[in-house]
């Protein structure tokens, strides 16, 4: 026994260090010579030190028993003692079944074949499945111990009392759904182990023991597929693709009355203004022409110009239409140029009303730069960025926060700083602060930093893996974890305390009109005060032409009487 074991291991190890090494393959293992304990209990101890060399459980022990002769070779130099089967006398099948008859990742010994010389079949193996599948489809409620890494959304922790008063876990999250789902799907028990749910060293060292020494079955939550992973643990297949992204200040919405000046440009705005004081002057020349004052006579004066071509701009009618041709033409394309300009003005203006306009949009790092921003950073993404080496973050302040949750939020509402984070994190924040519109609050520059496929890890060799693979992509094929992440969202945005008015813009609420109505107060308020000034001019002048038509009379009068009194 010694002496197989010493082969035994030797040649196990030297597999393991093949590149083609694959815990999952088919093993053949042959044990020739005379046993000195019973065959079932040989088979347990050579086939469970297979499972426990990183779960190795598609094995097949072959025990050849007859007389044996022991033999020296000589190769290359040194001399070996081999073991040599004269005359076989029996050939005995053993393999191991983890979950049979409602075992639970157990070493069950089962005898699958034998042969003997005796035996007057000698197709004794031929009907035999060597290598069965060993999973079943349903368990028998067998315990599955479950750790997670990660933050949310990825990792929601719930925490409970059981009735021995410790503390209990319950996972969720877009890391966990689909394995929560895999475990009601086939009947397991699932067993939360404390998570990891801060990015320290010592956490990631705790996680790595627990897999290296296949304490626990599955680790999931934030998990990427990266080669160093699987150094010492076995990864699913792609749970989860996200995207490490640059997060910025959105754009702030423009202020009213800024949005009503940006209409237009400011040369449009200043070439408006100059055609209206140049048509309201030729207008008022015209009028005071010799040979055309019968053309406007309603307009001898400046400011009846003004108004005339104001109120054509508005839209409005004058009180007189030109005369001449050459006038006529004039007002024509005056007509046709107010009109152009008011068209487009109230196109323009009406979609201020039912959309706000905003500042512009941060796209690349150069844009970032410009505005001034501090890069905010925490332990993990210094790990990456050192790691990474990227030379475009060297030329911004830095910011150090000791929680990444406290570095997003203050990207997405401070507006100071900038930052990277995995796509889900950051949208998932503005859905706990109850903003239903996260377009205004989670912005992001064009390129991303890098794309990861987010996995599920268990321990190298792990039997349940085959199973979950196959699980994981039915599910990410028929599209459930979009639905979870949507249902998460819509439940912490219900649950938030405060909730952001200004991310949901209601058209043409009394807010957005307020604007409007101002200017018809004021244009309401002055139309009042022309009004005013100009019945008390008119009564002034009035009061000025009778006073003069008296005084007129009078000195007609006096005149009369003198001639009279000479003649």
């Amino acid at each position: 026994m010694e002496e197989f074991e010493n082969t035994f291991t030797e040649n196990v190890e030297n597999l393991k260090n093949t590149p083609y090494w694959n815990p999952r393959s088919n093993f053949l293992v042959f044990a020739c010579g005379k046993l000195k304990k019973p065959p079932a209990e040989f088979a347990h101890r050579v086939l469970s030190a297979l499972k426990q060399t990183s779960n190795i459980i598609n094995a097949v022990l072959f025990i050849f028993t007859g007389d044996t002769e022991q033999v020296n070779s000589n190769s290359n130099g040194c001399t070996t003692n081999n073991t040599l089967i004269e005359n076989i006398k029996a050939i005995s099948a053993y393999t191991l079944f983890p979950y049979i008859n409602g075992a639970c990742n157990e070493d069950v010994i089962v005898l699958i074949g034998k042969w003997n010389a005796h035996n007057t079949s000698q197709d004794s193996f031929k009907s035999i499945d060597f290598f069965p599948d060993k999973i079943p489809k349903r368990f028998t409620g067998c315990v599955l111990n479950i750790t997670a890494f990660g933050v949310e959304p990825y990792l929601i922790v719930k925490t409970y009392k059981s009735e021995n008063g410790e503390n209990k876990f319950i996972f969720e999250g877009i890391g966990m759904e689909l394995i929560n789902l895999f475990a009601r799907e086939v009947n397991l028990t699932p067993n939360f182990i404390n998570p990891v749910t801060e990015f320290k060293s010592e956490g990631m060292l705790e996680l790595y023991d627990l897999l290296s020494n296949g304490l626990i079955d599955i680790l999931a939550g934030l998990i990427p597929s990266v080669l160093p992973i699987n150094s010492f643990a076995d990864l699913s297949v792609p749970v989860l693709i996200d995207t490490l992204e640059y997060v910025v200040p959105c754009p702030k919405p423009m202020k009213k009355t800024e949005k009503i000046i940006a209409l237009f440009s400011l040369s449009t705005w200043i070439s408006m203004g100059l055609v209206f004081i140049i048509v309201s002057i030729l207008f008022w020349l015209l009028s005071n022409y010799p040979t055309r004052r019968n053309d406007f006579t309603r307009f001898n004066l400046l400011t009846q110009s003004f108004s005339a071509a104001w109120a054509v701009l508005l839209g409005n009618s004058v009180p007189q239409i030109p005369k001449f041709l050459g006038t006529r033409t004039l007002f024509i394309i005056y007509v046709w140029y107010c009109f152009a300009i008011s068209t487009v003005f109230q196109a323009y203006f009406t979609t201020y009303l039912v959309e706000p306009g905003y500042d512009g949009h941060l796209k690349t790092l150069d844009d970032v730069k410009r505005a001034e921003l501090k890069l905010g950073t925490y332990y993990i993404m210094e790990t990456f960025q050192r790691a990474v080496d990227i030379e475009e973050l060297d030329d911004f302040e830095q910011i150090i926060y000791t929680d990444i949750n406290e570095c997003v939020k203050t990207v997405l509402f401070n507006r100071d700083t900038f930052s990277a984070a995995l796509s889900y994190f950051p949208s998932y924040l503005a859905s706990l602060a109850g903003i239903s519109d996260q377009s205004k609050v989670v912005c992001f520059l064009d390129k991303s930093v890098i794309t990861l496929s987010l996995a599920v890890a268990a321990p190298i060799g792990h039997p349940l893996l085959k199973n979950l693979n196959v699980h994981i992509r039915r599910c990410v094929e028929a599209g459930l974890l979009e639905g979870y992440w949507s249902k998460i969202k819509h439940e912490v945005n219900l649950k938030a305390n405060n909730t952001d008015e200004d991310s949901e813009y209601v058209v043409f609420s009394l807010t957005h009109l307020s604007a409007v109505f101002m200017l018809l107060l004021y244009g309401h308020i002055l139309s009042a005060i022309l009004l005013v000034s100009e019945l008390a001019v008119f009564w002034i002048m009035r009061n000025k032409s009778q006073i003069i038509k008296s005084n007129n009379s009078k000195f007609s009068t006096n005149a009369d009487l003198k001639i009279q009194d000479k003649n």
